[in-house]
Formats: structure tokens, sequence, C-alpha cells
């Protein structure tokens, strides 16, 4: 399953005692991630969220993959489920002829 997931900066809350430390840690932990194919893409969203998209079997599986981020307690997490785009468009089409057929019978 994929996944969109947009990381912010908590506006309160505890702030980490070596910010530089973290930064550096999560640097290198997505970078891992990117490397291992568990996130598809990573990028920073100007003036100050990042954005990824990430792979998890589960939403456990999700769960445990944000608890593993490194600035986890510092973060907020936005989750959006992703499907596959085609699937969606052959759907509505489905859908709407379908829709199409019953109004046709109706009338």
């Amino acid at each position: 399953m994929k996944y969109l997931v947009y990381v912010k900066d908590r506006t309160s809350g505890p702030q980490p005692q070596d910010p530089i430390a973290l930064n550096r840690a999560v640097r290198d932990w997505v970078g891992a991630r990117l490397q291992d194919g568990t996130f598809d893409c990573a990028y920073y969203v100007l003036p100050k969220m990042g954005l990824c998209i990430l792979n998890a079997d589960s939403h456990e599986s999700l769960l445990s993959l944000l608890r593993a981020w490194p600035s986890f307690a510092f973060q907020e997490f936005e989750i959006h489920m992703l499907a596959d785009v085609r699937h969606g468009i052959d759907n509505n089409f489905e859908r709407l002829q379908k829709a199409q057929g019953q109004s046709e019978s109706a009338a």
C-alpha cells in the first residue's frame, strides 16, 4: 500500500536537545528508506514541510515505520492513502456507465 505523508515540525511541545544531530539522523534515516525502496520519493515542500510517498504492507506497518522516524516526537504527520490513478479512472468509468444505463432504463 502506498501513502502520501506530509511531515511538519510541531509548533509546541518538547524540543530536541541537539537539533543539528537530529537533522543528520533524519537525513540518514530518510536516505536509507529511499535506498531500500520503502520510500518512493521524499521532497521538501517550501516553505517548511516535507512529504514522502512510502510503501507499507498494512496500517500497522505504517505506524511502526513512522514511530521509527528519528524526529517522530517532534513532528506531525498527515497521512493520505493512495490508489493507482488508472484504477480510479476505470472505476469511475464503470460507475458512470452503470448510472447512465440505469437512467436510460428508467426513461
